[in-house]
């Protein structure tokens, strides 16, 4: 399974020289709903569903990183949002091949990630969590059918306005890292911590050849002619580069007899 991730210009030149993927805290994405449908009972117990669910969503936010990643590299609305307004690229890669499918080292494997979009939560149906089991979510729970349900909807679920972004993602533990949310950086195994925008992002080393597709944004090129963060000819070079490699490229631009946009061999392919 082939799975797309939207990106700028610039960040896509880091992904491919250092071929790796960024994985985010929950609290750091875009949704200010995340990891709150756990539908927990409201009970006359110590420990309240409004309560059970704001600590469960402080545990499984810095001990666990989620990569988003979605099916469609040909989705406007997507790239206008997460590919610097059709100016960026999209990356495609390998499930199996960067080791985003593997049960053992996922939370959340590649194929049981697809997010869940729904006009109403979960309601009233999953019981609290009591103290013990909520201190011990974190580095030893691994996917299992049993952990399952939990970690869906504290992962999994969105509301069914973000449908259009298809989005699949992939969990893993990064509790071990030895480095703080706010402290510290850098490499260890085969994890480099590095901070984009004042927020941690856990960049996960994959091997090379799990990266298959490049997509050239439409408007590629006005981030040398109109944005300026890269020069014309430095522009040629990376595109010529990355044309070299042994990786499908192609070029996006608005189909004439729809609203779809298309893709096409790129004329830096060599």
């Amino acid at each position: 399974m082939i799975l797309y991730k939207y990106m700028s210009f610039g960040a896509a030149r880091k992904v491919i020289d250092t071929v790796s993927l960024g994985f985010s805290c929950l609290e750091d994405l875009n949704d200010p709903f995340e990891c709150t449908a756990f539908g927990f009972k409201d009970s006359d117990e110590s420990i309240s569903a409004k309560t059970a669910t704001n600590a469960c969503r402080n545990r499984f936010s810095r001990k666990y990183g989620v990569l988003s990643m979605t099916r469609q590299p040909l989705n406007a609305l997507m790239w206008s949002h997460y590919g610097d307004s059709h100016q960026g690229v999209v990356l495609g890669f390998d499930c199996d091949s960067a080791g985003l499918s593997d049960p053992q080292s996922n939370v959340i494997p590649s194929q049981y990630g697809e997010m869940i979009y729904s006009a109403t939560k979960p309601h009233n149906d999953l019981p609290v969590i009591d103290v013990h089991e909520l201190m011990n979510i974190g580095g030893s729970l691994r996917f299992d059918s049993n952990a399952f349900n939990l970690m869906k909807r504290a992962f999994l679920y969105k509301s069914l306005e973000w449908a259009y972004e298809e989005e699949v993602r992939v969990v893993k533990n990064i509790e071990n890292i030895p480095f703080g949310y706010h402290s510290g950086g850098g490499r260890y195994c085969e994890w480099n911590k590095v901070t984009v925008s004042g927020r941690p992002l856990y960049c996960f080393d994959v091997p090379k050849n799990s990266l298959k597709e490049i997509y050239l944004g439409r408007h590629l090129y006005r981030n040398a002619t109109k944005g300026g963060s890269v020069t014309d000819e430095e522009l040629k070079g990376v595109l010529q580069s990355w044309g070299r490699k042994d990786i499908k490229m192609m070029q996006c631009e608005p189909d004439v007899h729809s609203w779809s946009l298309v893709a096409k061999p790129s004329i830096n392919k060599s």
